[in-house]
């Protein structure tokens, strides 16, 4: 049964390095949600260099109902060359399962819509898999649009070298 949030304070905060470990802690039940748990290597080093200092290049949030971490979003900044606009754009977020369905989701996107609008930032932005039909249909309900006519695409490991050997051809 989810925890209801009507009998519970909802409350999120930026992260800092003292949460590096329940961040990685998220990224891994993150990637088991996601059916693809050996995707979840990044360690407790890489992420503190990734979000804290001079070079951070995201910002973590932690949600908590009540006393309980319920909650994690890591939000990067990003532009739109074709609007001269800034974004946010939702690297990740889960709501861990016992505190799904009582709107735990739905507080935590509009906590990083207030901080999307303080920034003046044009847009909240995320992808969600095409087989996470309950993420989909909750995306669906809060009436955020669905960018269709796109793929995307990434290069690694070796794909990535080949494509590089070819500035020799």
């Amino acid at each position: 049964m989810p925890i209801d949030l009507d009998e519970n304070e909802f409350s999120v905060r930026t992260a800092n390095q003292g949460d590096v470990s329940v961040l990685v802690e998220f990224i891994g039940e993150l990637a088991e949600h996601e059916g693809r748990p050996e995707l979840a290597t990044i360690s407790p080093d890489t992420l503190k260099s990734l979000l804290f200092g001079d070079r951070a290049l995201a910002t973590a949030y932690i949600g908590y109902v009540g006393t309980s971490v319920a909650a994690y979003a890591i939000v990067a900044e990003r532009f739109s060359s074709f609007r001269g606009t800034r974004y946010f754009y939702i690297e990740d977020m889960l709501v861990r399962p016992k505190f799904r369905g009582g709107g735990t989701g739905k507080k935590l996107l509009a906590f990083l819509a207030g901080e999307t609008i303080a920034k003046r930032f044009d847009r909240l932005e995320w992808s969600a898999l095409d087989n996470n039909d309950v993420a989909l249909g909750f995306y669906d309900h809060l009436g955020a649009g669905r960018e269709t006519g796109v793929t995307h695409f990434s290069l690694r490991g070796e794909a990535l070298g080949k494509l590089m050997d070819t500035l020799d051809d």
